[in-house]
């Protein structure tokens, strides 16, 4: 989703509730006054998405004499702190919304904030006067604010050093910019996946770094596994998880391969067990598995423990459709709930990363579970996904993520991009092909496999620090037009050359443009660009020249060394890098390039073609 498609999505929005909230007195205040206007129906936005608060009018303290739109509104936590939030907001044309956040927007804020702070804001109507009374009073108590600049526009980090200025005045005072790209990450996680994005209006803690207080159930006995490894299965109640996950949220499940979705059938299932049939869930549900760095010792009357560096790593989804069904339940059926309904708890102790994510591999086997999966909470995967949202190629990490995606957007599974990625960018074709053969043989994909669980394993070296989207989507354009113009299949792509073609086709296309333009040439760009506006015939032509040169090299009179000849280039490095060395030392023109034909339905890719 390009940003001013988002952009125009959200301002859609904007523009639905000053319709809907039109008799609102500043509304019709700064009607005409377009920039303050849209700045407040932000602020609106900002209070129903993230704070789920429709009651708006309690929390904005704009008045007819302030200058600014601001918030500032005190909200309990869900560890039962209270916290002041002060937020200001910048709305921003539809071209600005690309532009990056300008750093005197940001150090005004911090000045209006810092003002806020020393009690010397002048000119403010009587609620906000009120507010900052309170929000005074709440500093003296040594009570904690946090600040958030709210703006259509690209942080870019411009101001960070002031910002930390800011925050380092005071312990209690935290800071936050929340741009485009962040409100756009926080939509698509909930309004496409169904998941619950990270809310600023919250501070949960971390569970691993945090000491985790957890009732147990202890009438019906606790059992502990010596050997090989330390471990306890005890019972918790719907009360247990419920206070787990109202505290700590989402970061439970960081070493999850699933997250659990805010609505599906079967957090439903769970839910509606739970509040008709408390009795049975424990007879119909596997559990919660977690993981945690130290195993307390459990004494025979025990209703407590205290854990360090808990992590539920299988029963995500129990936990939230318990979660969700507890906290709509009335008081008569939470008791019911707490007194009828069980649900088995393994706590083993981290055996360290290996251990750990074999065990998350295997508690999660009864559900298929790719390989990938075991990745998707990698920084390098959620860094790929995040930049794929500049885009309407979006970048699918775990099976099945986006329940839904916009309707100009397609989302691709890195499935599919690592080998695209792997054979143009990384110009290894050959583990491309070797690698689908092992998934044929052991079901074991080496492209999310690391070299430390498997010899062969790719994943390090196809996703590390120099990974970028922009190199897989440009690959995965050129791919994308091979299959398209052949009628080839994914799975068939295996059966060809083309990854081999795709790999020297870089090479060719690259001394092509560099001869065209110049050595400054982004080459990669410049076949976004042309993929994009739909002038694709260069890169059709240059893939016809590559497949001819291939021929040339690897033919010769007798059908049978032919043949050969072209099995060791597809599997072996060294054949590979033969014919490559041959394209790097061919001197190639314009012409050369521009003046092929290509005929519709021409083949040029060998190996089998078609479903």
């Amino acid at each position: 989703m390009l940003t001013k498609e988002f952009y125009h999505e959200i301002d859609s929005n904007l523009n639905t509730l000053l319709e809907k909230y039109q008799e609102d007195e500043l509304i019709k205040k700064y009607k005409g006054v377009i920039n303050n206007q849209k700045s407040y129906a932000l602020l609106i936005w900002f209070l129903e998405f993230y704070g789920r608060k429709s009651n708006y009018k309690d929390f904005i303290t704009d008045g007819d004499k302030d200058s600014s739109c601001d918030i500032v509104f005190d909200n309990t936590n869900n560890q039962g702190d209270k916290i002041f939030y002060v937020v200001q907001s910048k709305w921003n044309t539809a071209d600005n919304s690309e532009k990056e956040t300008k750093k005197d927007e940001i150090l005004k804020a911090l000045n209006d904030f810092d003002t806020i702070l020393r009690g010397e804001k002048q000119n403010v109507n009587e609620k906000l006067k009120a507010k900052l009374e309170d929000l005074d009073n709440h500093l003296k108590a040594n009570g904690e604010v946090k600040f958030i600049f709210l703006t259509l526009s690209q942080y870019k980090g411009g101001a960070d050093e002031n910002i930390s200025v800011f925050k380092k005045n005071d312990e209690k005072i935290k800071f936050e910019v929340i741009d485009i790209n962040r409100i756009k990450v926080d939509y698509i996680d909930r309004t496409y996946k169904k998941i619950e994005p990270l809310n600023p209006l919250e501070s949960y803690q971390n569970p691993e770094e945090n000491p985790v207080t957890l009732e147990i159930v202890q009438k019906n006995g606790v059992v502990k596994i010596e050997k090989p490894f330390e471990a306890y299965m005890f019972l918790l109640r719907p009360k247990s998880i419920y206070d787990l996950f109202e505290k700590y949220g989402f970061a439970l499940f960081y070493k999850n391969v699933r997250n659990p979705l805010l609505q599906s059938q079967f957090n439903e299932d769970i839910e509606r067990t739970a509040v008709d049939n408390p009795a049975y869930f424990w007879y119909y549900n596997n559990g919660i598995t977690a993981i945690t760095y130290f195993l307390p010792t459990i004494g025979r009357k025990a209703e407590q423990i205290e854990l360090i560096g808990l992590q539920i790593i299988n029963g995500a989804q129990t936990v939230y459709a318990i979660y969700r069904a507890y906290k709509d339940a009335s008081p008569t059926k939470r008791k019911q709930m707490d007194s009828e309904s069980l649900v088995t708890l393994r706590l083993l102790k981290s055996g360290g990363k290996d251990f750990d994510l074999n065990v998350t591999r295997y508690t999660n086997s009864q559900n298929p579970v790719d390989d990938r999966d075991f990745c998707a909470n990698d920084d390098i995967q959620i860094m790929l996904q995040n930049a794929s949202y500049q885009t309407n190629i979006w970048y699918e990490k775990r099976r099945d993520e986006f329940r839904e995606t916009p309707e100009n957007v397609i989302e691709i599974p890195n499935v599919i991009l690592a080998p695209v990625y792997l054979a143009y960018h990384l110009q290894d074709p050959v583990s491309v092909i070797k690698n689908y053969h092992q998934l044929l043989k052991m079901n074991k994909d080496l492209n999310f496999i690391s070299h430390k669980e498997h010899k062969d394993g790719l994943y390090e070296k196809i996703f590390n620090d120099e990974t970028t989207f922009e190199n897989m989507l440009c690959a995965f354009y050129i791919f994308d037009l091979m299959c398209d113009f052949h009628g080839l299949s994914y799975d068939v792509t295996f059966k060809s050359n083309l990854y081999h073609l795709l790999a020297l086709f870089k090479v060719a296309f690259t001394k092509y443009l560099k001869i065209k333009f110049g050595d400054k040439i982004n080459v990669n760009k410049y076949i976004i660009k042309i993929y994009e506006q739909g002038d694709k015939k260069i890169i059709l032509k240059t893939f016809k020249f590559i497949g001819q040169f291939v021929k040339q090299q690897i033919e010769v009179s007798d059908n049978e060394k032919t043949t050969e000849r072209m099995l060791k280039f597809l599997v072996k490095q060294s054949h590979y890098e033969k014919i490559k060395e041959a394209l790097e030392d061919v001197d190639i023109s314009v012409e050369d390039i521009e003046n092929i034909t290509i005929k519709d339905n021409e083949k040029f890719i060998e190996g089998e073609t078609g479903e």
